[in-house]
């Protein structure tokens, strides 16, 4: 099967804000596990609304440079899944 875009890509399946809150987050007040600052409403469109407000900061954060978490993470999986049905 060939996937849309490089497997690991970024699909914004919001998995790593999830599960640890980034050194900004924390900064700006969120708590270590669970950002508060992840907005979108399902795994694809999620994003962080600390660098809609401030997009310098996506550099910082690493956000759209890749995927670490490919592996047992469900909502990427899902998200891939979705693209292929495309």
């Amino acid at each position: 099967m060939r996937w849309p875009v490089s497997r690991g890509a970024c699909v914004r399946s919001g998995f790593c804000c999830k599960v640890a809150t980034c050194a900004v987050g924390v900064a700006h007040g969120a708590p270590q596990r669970g950002c508060t600052f992840l907005g979108g409403s399902r795994p694809g469109e999620y994003s962080c609304e600390l660098v809609t407000r401030r997009p310098e900061l996506s550099e910082i954060m690493a956000i759209g440079s890749g995927c670490s978490s490919t592996l047992f993470n469900e909502d990427r999986d899902s998200v891939l899944q979705g693209f292929t049905k495309s």
